[in-house]
């Protein structure tokens, strides 16, 4: 069997997505349609629809559509590539080999080797009579000889280049080991081991690659816990320690343990419960809870009791909320209509630690007591709840309001309507304002979310138009790496009406993170393939204008990102004319007014923009529609 040249229409013609849809759902035949229950939101009316002849679905109800594609990668939490190697196995369609590794590929395998041979180094200086002292460390936590196989630990000597040494007598450049972050060069002259007396922990990313190390001092030495620095391969804001381990358990489990150290994962691991990842110290990042949202909607995080109200940890949970808000809601309005709002796509909870106890500590005493400490996890409005109103000095009207706005649209996200129901009495209780004035005032919050309108008729399969703009715009950030930066500090992840150009601008961002310019050549090796393809498609189409001076460049990302912001005000305006109608059915005249007021604010500004729109723009002359 030959490999398809277009794996993805020989799939969708091979597969039905009838059948696909019917192993997770179960449907009926409804004329030339087919419905059932949606799996993306509890519901007990179907609204979720099956369209045969389209080869795709929506549901009426959150709003959710697709194909097979993404009916798969949302439930069974699988990226792109996943799903097209399983549904490929389903429909007997043998994949294309990827490409003859270009150079970039080349640098990342030589890197990647030079890593394995540290590992093997540490794990064998380990054994050596001066590692005692990393013996009885790891002994005195609790760490088995198998363990220790298993997650590969090891010794780096306390001598300031004996791994360097090491790897160039095995033929290693110089400028490679450090590129690896293993060593550091001197401002004198010659190199020195980064990672020197710690014991060694590999770490490894959800692909099972390895991509660097963290170690751990044994003396006084700070830090105390010592990473690998930001390399090609390791970034530690994108990656989870433990999470190679981990991976299998938690798609199984669909539940995640989200820990801060090392020896709390191996513990864990080690006493059966391999559901837990570190966050490698930090608090959750948006990238690391990507990664967990691929593979599970429920995050329990185990947090030491005295960080409760550590500013780190409230950062990590606006993180991940912010990363899960992707469920719509439909909420029925007058005149027939219906408004789409985001609510929080997962069940994310806390579980507090006794006072002064490690997860490792409770571990080793009991596994039970762990799983019941995790079990008994509270839902993270409660931990919002006794945060936020902790602090508050509830007597201040000034400081009692404060706190109201940041806790109603946590509760907005929770989905039951009859808990949100008894979070906004106990939210009245604690505050002594009326339930009733708290819950006109999460309506009012609500107008200005960024959630699409749709009419309650006929249903219509949505169609997705190409999008000029957002190629132009993608253009505009590769095309010219030494202005990237500027510009893609201006751009939000929502500005973008495709999946792929926010695919693209993603890797964009965290390459300028890493080293301050986008590299089109890693980029475009580093995305899946149907997203790589269509970058290389936008980028010889954009290659082939003519290019722009310095000056042209400033002035064309203005005018983009002006008319990237233009499309969303007119998005806003929608959900303002909804909302409009809603309350002239009303008796509310002061939130009426208001919401007058808004609106013909964002109308003016809209319209001002439009008269500089109608000025020549470059990119519409630059594009074919």
């Amino acid at each position: 069997m030959r490999p398809s040249a277009d794996p993805i229409s020989e799939i969708k013609t091979r597969l039905d997505v009838v059948d696909v849809v019917g192993q997770k759902v179960t449907l009926k035949k409804a004329g030339q349609t087919f419905k059932g229950l949606c799996p993306f939101h509890g519901e007990k009316t179907p609204s979720f629809v099956v369209f045969p002849d389209k080869g795709n679905y929506h549901c009426f109800g959150c709003g959710a559509n697709g194909d097979i594609f993404t009916f798969v990668m949302k439930t069974e939490n699988l990226d792109f590539a996943e799903a097209l190697r399983v549904l490929a196995a389903r429909a007997g369609v043998e994949l294309k080999p990827r490409l003859t590794e270009d150079a970039s590929q080349r640098r990342r395998a030589q890197l990647s080797e030079l890593l394995e041979q540290a590992t093997l180094f540490y794990q064998q200086a380990l054994r050596r009579p001066d590692a005692q002292p990393a013996r009885d460390y790891l002994a005195g936590r609790g760490i088995s000889a198998s363990t220790i196989d298993v997650f590969r630990l090891g010794w780096a000597p306390d001598n300031w280049d004996a791994l360097y040494r090491y790897l160039v007598e095995r033929g290693a450049k110089p400028e490679l080991i450090v590129a690896a972050g293993l060593a550091v060069e001197r401002e004198t002259g010659g190199f020195y081991d980064r990672m020197r007396g710690r014991v060694v922990f590999p770490i490894r990313n959800e692909r099972d690659e390895l991509v660097g190390f963290g170690g751990r001092t044994l003396g006084d030495g700070q830090p105390k816990y010592l990473n690998s620095p930001q390399t090609e391969l390791f970034d530690k804001s994108a990656t989870l320690y433990g999470i190679d381990q981990a991976k299998t358990t938690i798609r199984a489990t669909n539940r995640v343990t989200v820990v801060e150290g090392y020896v709390d994962v191996l513990i864990a691991h080690q006493s059966g419960i391999r559901d837990v990842v570190a966050s490698l110290g930090t608090a959750l990042t948006e990238r690391q809870v990507s990664i967990l949202k691929r593979l599970t909607r429920a995050v329990v995080l185990a947090l030491d009791a005295d960080s409760a109200g550590d500013e780190a940890v409230l950062r990590g949970l606006e993180v991940a909320r912010q990363v899960y808000a992707d469920v719509k809601v439909a909420v029925p309005l007058p005149q027939g209509l219906v408004r789409l709002e985001s609510r929080l796509g997962a069940d994310i909870l806390i579980a507090a630690l006794p006072r002064g106890r490690d997860p490792d500590e409770i571990i080793r005493e009991s596994a039970e007591r762990w799983r019941t400490i995790v079990d008994d996890a509270r839902p993270v409005v409660d931990f919002y709840y006794d945060v936020i109103l902790g602090r508050a000095d509830l007597t201040s009207a000034k400081e009692t309001s404060a706190a109201v706005r940041k806790l109603l649209p946590i509760i907005g996200e929770v989905r039951d309507p009859v808990q949100q129901s008894l979070y906004l009495q106990r939210l009245a209780d604690r505050v002594r304002i009326a339930e009733q004035l708290l819950a006109s005032e999460l309506a009012r919050m609500r107008l200005t979310a960024k959630a699409p309108t749709a009419e309650a008729t006929e249903p219509t399969t949505p169609t997705r138009r190409r999008s000029t703009l957002d190629e132009y715009a993608i253009g505009l950030l590769l095309l010219y790496p030494s202005q990237a930066a500027a510009f893609a500090s201006e751009l939000r992840e929502d500005d973008w009406e495709l999946v792929e150009s926010q695919q693209v601008f993603l890797g964009v961002r965290q390459q300028i993170s890493a080293q301050g310019f986008p590299d089109r050549a890693v980029l475009v090796g580093a995305l899946a393939e149907p997203i790589s393809a269509w970058l290389r498609a936008v980028l010889q189409q954009e290659e082939a204008r003519p290019p722009l001076d310095e000056r042209g460049v400033l002035v064309e990302q203005e005018r983009c990102l002006r008319d990237l912001r233009r499309r969303l005000r007119r998005n806003r305006l929608q959900i303002y004319t909804v909302h409009l109608r809603d309350l002239e059915a009303g008796d509310d005249a002061d939130a009426l007014a208001e919401l007058r007021r808004q609106a013909e604010r964002e109308l003016s500004q809209l319209e001002g923009e439009e008269r500089l729109s109608r000025s020549a723009r470059p990119w519409t002359k630059r594009t074919t529609e």
